[in-house]
């Protein structure tokens, strides 16, 4: 009986290890994007596109998000320092949080990630000054 027990054991633990390893899906690599850039995509569901665009210290990044109406769809965007998706303490939102500007503090790449639910054909604008 305890054999059973251990060899239960095993095969859950097998299983979740193979489950996880099947399921976890790596992140695709950040689109690199040079400004001004108008770049036009699909997004939908669980996936997300993430672009990269490298700021000098003291310039103004501004991102700008448009799509194309389809029932009750929407898409945003978020802008981080890092590509885990790290907060930022610059920059504000306008035009009900389709658009966002901010002044650099630091030289580096930053990130946009952008999603829609259910999905949306969108139109990001990004631009340095």
């Amino acid at each position: 009986m305890r054999s059973t027990v251990i060899h239960s054991l095993r095969l859950v633990l097998i299983l979740g290890i193979l489950s996880i390893s099947v399921f976890a899906q790596p992140q695709p690599k950040p689109k690199r994007v040079h400004a001004p850039a108008t770049i036009r995509g699909l997004v939908g569901g669980e996936a997300n596109d993430t672009y990269v665009v490298h700021a000098r210290k003291g310039r103004q990044l501004t991102v700008e998000i448009s799509w194309k109406k389809e029932d009750d769809n929407t898409a945003s965007f978020s802008v981080t320092d890092s590509r885990d998706g790290g907060t930022i303490s610059f920059g504000r939102e306008s035009n009900g949080g389709r658009r966002w500007t901010g002044k650099v503090p630091k030289t580096q790449d930053y990130f946009i990630e952008v999603v829609a639910h259910p999905s949306a054909h969108y139109v990001l604008k990004v631009g340095l000054r």
